[in-house]
């Protein structure tokens, strides 16, 4: 179980053990006027007399002089009266302490330091977030008042701000405007708290990629009943066992060297041999982007690519790059064809290992025409002025992944399109759900593109498993490209990067501890408290967030401790759960059918 932040400082309970004595002291007292107090009550209600408090009285009580201390009225009737007496005020006391440290929490707390404050975050609570949302969404939310909007209206929703003892504080959101940029270890919420929330909730087009079937299991027969539309369900590999119901050409639109280019990047940027990317990669690019042009020129789809990937010295796409009028494209084509043989191999050997994918039919055959009319072919111009819902999965580290990569990128470009079509934003905006971006939607220029998403009404939420494997993907400087442009960053549980929760640690900064002390000289009793400068979280604190919980990043707010808001603690969770139990149903199903005939599964 996760370690709860506690204080770590030495406050003034700490230091002051001397004076318990004296605190000892007055409760004796504080008993004795008690039992003075029950007695006089008693005394009232059965029309009697009790002597005035005193130290007179306290003797008489501590010799047992009942006739001194309470004359003819009943001891048991006393007694009882004095333990509900000193009951009930306990009571009162302790009510009163749990509400004042409700409040105000431990000074010490890393809990009370953040969350201390609701003005720290009120940008990204109501009203503020409301406010800004009719503002970022002017034609779709006209007429509208902030205090009548739906959580789904405002923004994302991140959590709610955890407070001490176990309060909840208001919920903030990611405004239609923000970039997102999570890290997570695995069940720790991202799926539950963050992808299928965001897409439930995305207000126009949502799309997200996965490499599991819980995403769509979770959100498409409930997206499709909410928003009257379509459902599209791009799977390579099987991972859901429901077909084929799409096909995408990734080649239409490819009419230049610039998108050429862009398309072939989501394949070298596969290669898992760092060694051979860096020798070979660049010119294993640049082949596969002439080849890419030369069979969009002429009519053909992403197949003959791979078949030209394994003929070096076939002819037809210099001549078709050259009849086009691209000539610098096909003597650079020609060029990679003639030289050296082992400086050839080397870069189309790279090349074929980059688009592996162009190799396996059942793979091409969701980029490919089909036999029949049946299979609807996606557009990513209309998907993104429309609600539907764009789910995209592939296996970890898979053949598919340039495939997803590339369709995603499209996407974001149409997005881009239309937002300069309606004034610059996307309204209602585009939700885009990265999970396991690092392995399945390598999108080459992603952090640059973060720069400016946001502002085009386009909502990446980049979920990465740690800081360390975006670098993997996008270089340590893409990677600081990519945390400079998110406006919300969230770190959820099981980070184990130490260099990373250091460096965490240090932007959430310090705050004062008190440490007390105290002494007895000259028969007389001093106590002191020094103040000192502490991290208000450890590396070690960041390490252990619980899971549910996580430490907020965002523009113009101070870090912030949320607890995550998973669909199951939702108004809408039997919904969603009846909608994931029939879509496993369905998985179940379709997998069976796969099976080779006469063969049985094992209970």
């Amino acid at each position: 179980m996760a370690k709860q932040l506690q204080p770590r400082g030495t406050g003034w309970s700490a230091a002051a053990s001397p004076l318990f004595g004296l605190v000892a002291l007055w409760m004796a007292v504080y008993l004795v006027w008690s039992v003075w107090a029950a007695a006089w009550l008693t005394a009232w209600i059965v029309d009697g007399a009790v002597p005035s408090f005193g130290v007179a009285w306290a003797l008489a009580l501590f010799t047992w002089d009942t006739e001194t201390t309470w004359p003819g009225l009943p001891t048991p009737l006393v007694m009882v009266t004095s333990v509900l007496f000193v009951g009930a005020t306990l009571a009162l006391v302790m009510v009163g302490l749990r509400v004042f440290h409700g409040v105000r929490g431990d000074a010490e707390d890393a809990v009370t330091a953040l969350n201390t404050g609701d003005e720290t975050v009120a940008e990204l609570a109501r009203p503020a977030a409301a406010e800004k949302a009719l503002r970022l969404r002017r034609s779709t939310l006209l007429g509208r008042k902030a205090r009548s909007l739906k959580d789904a209206d405002v923004g994302l929703v991140i959590g709610g701000v955890k407070r001490p003892r176990d309060k909840s504080g208001p919920t903030l959101f990611a405004s239609w405007e923000d970039t997102i940029l999570a890290y997570m270890a695995p069940r720790a919420g991202k799926t539950t708290a963050m992808a299928i929330p965001y897409v439930l909730a995305a207000p126009g087009p949502a799309l997200a990629t996965s490499n599991k079937g819980d995403v769509w299991a979770a959100t498409a027969e409930l997206r499709e009943e909410r928003t009257g539309e379509r459902v599209w369900l791009f799977d390579p590999q099987e991972v859901t066992h429901q077909g084929r119901g799409m096909w995408w050409n990734p080649l239409r639109g490819v009419d230049n060297v610039e998108a050429a280019h862009r398309l072939a990047g989501h394949f070298v940027l596969t290669i898992d041999d760092d060694s051979k990317k860096d020798m070979w990669g660049p010119a294993a690019k640049a082949l596969i982007s002439q080849l890419l042009l030369a069979a969009a020129l002429d009519d053909e789809t992403l197949a003959i690519v791979g078949e030209w990937l394994h003929d070096a010295k076939q002819p037809r796409p210099v001549n078709v790059l050259q009849d086009h009028g691209f000539t610098a494209y096909a003597d650079a084509l020609r060029e990679t064809q003639n030289i050296v043989s082992e400086t050839r191999d080397g870069i189309y050997t790279t090349a074929r290992t980059a688009a592996r994918c162009l190799d396996d039919p059942a793979i091409m055959r969701w980029v490919t025409p089909p036999d029949d009319f049946d299979v609807d072919e996606f557009d990513p111009r209309p998907f993104v002025r429309s609600r539907q819902t764009l789910h995209l999965l592939s296996k970890s580290r898979s053949a598919a992944a340039p495939l997803i990569a590339a369709l995603t990128d499209a996407v974001f470009l149409s997005a881009e399109e239309a937002a300069e079509g309606q004034g610059g934003r996307l309204d209602p905006p585009l939700v885009a759900v990265l999970d396991e971006a690092a392995n399945i939607c390598k999108i080459a220029d992603l952090p640059d593109m973060y720069s400016h998403l946001g502002s085009r009404g386009i909502i990446p939420v980049t979920i990465l498993q740690s800081y360390r494997q975006g670098v993997r993907v996008w270089t340590e400087n893409g990677m600081e490209a990519m945390w400079s442009a998110a406006t919300v960053k969230v770190f959820g549980a099981g980070l184990d990067d130490h260099k990373i929760v250091e460096a965490l640690s240090k932007l959430v900064g310090q705050h004062d501890v008190s440490t007390g002390s105290f002494s007895f000289g000259d028969g007389k009793g001093n106590h002191s408290v020094q103040l000192r400068r502490q991290e208000i979280m450890q590396g070690s604190d960041i390490r252990q967030i619980a899971k549910g919980e996580a430490l907020l990043f965002a523009t113009a707010a101070r870090p912030t401790l949320v607890e995550m808001h998973p669909w199951y603690e939702n108004p809408d969770a039997k919904e969603i759960g009846a909608a994931i139990e029939k879509a496993h149903g369905l998985i179940t199903a379709g997998a069976r059918n796969r099976l080779p005939h006469g063969s049985q599964t094992q209970g």
